[in-house]
């Protein structure tokens, strides 16, 4: 069970992201996704500025395209159960 403190002290640095852009570098599609995550799903390599890139999950609709520029957003991260946190990071859409 992952309890709210030992999210956030996962999480709390990750939120600096929101709101940036940058460019998808790479992407790829899990099939297979592991527990606690529904597939399939993009994951999407974003270069922020020419030192910094980040992974993360695709979070609109349809296929990423390398050279897309997206945008940081807030979304849910994977599932949880009843009784445990619900864990929200950065995932990146099409910036408009």
């Amino acid at each position: 069970m992952k309890s709210a403190i030992k999210v956030w002290r996962h999480q709390s640095n990750n939120y600096r992201f929101l709101g940036q852009t940058g460019k998808v570098i790479s992407k790829t599609r899990i099939i297979e996704a592991p527990l606690g995550f529904k597939g399939p799903y993009w994951v999407v390599l974003v270069a922020i500025d020419k030192k910094t890139r980040l992974v993360g999950q695709w979070s609109d609709i349809g296929e990423p395209k390398i050279g897309m520029k997206v945008m940081g957003v807030l979304r849910r991260i994977g599932e949880t159960g009843k009784a445990e946190a619900i864990e929200y990071g950065v995932k990146w859409k099409r910036a408009r």
